[in-house]
């Protein structure tokens, strides 16, 4: 499944594995304003079930990311904390990355990966 709406950004749904609790998101584009609400959207139903969700966004193609596009990225981790799921990010640049040291989100390699992949 695609979501997009007048925005900049395209998150993309990959197919669902065995387990119904894993949810992969392929994000590209401009991760800002309207992109925002549209993650937040795609993200809910993994919050639905009482078990913990697992979520693996990869953000490979995001080409720009401003402060409500790193809003969301600390929100969704906070969230997947306090529900003790899962989080996964892939592809996150150098510079996406140096920017979440800035922030002293020092536990943020719990959640990256490193290699991009």
């Amino acid at each position: 499944m695609i979501y997009q709406t007048n925005t900049n950004l395209v998150v993309h749904t990959e197919d669902p594995t065995i387990d119904s609790q894993t949810m992969r998101l392929s994000l590209s584009g401009e991760l800002t304003g309207e992109g925002v609400y549209l993650l937040k959207q795609a993200i809910e139903p993994l919050f639905i079930s009482p078990t913990p969700p697992h979520l693996e966004l990869k953000m490979d193609d995001i080409r720009y990311m401003d402060s409500s596009g790193v809003g969301i990225i600390i929100a969704i981790i906070q969230r997947m904390r306090d529900s003790g799921g899962k989080l996964e990010i892939h592809g996150l640049s150098e510079v996406g990355r140096d920017l979440f040291k800035i922030l002293k989100l020092a536990s943020l390699h719990e959640f990256v990966s490193v290699n991009g992949k």
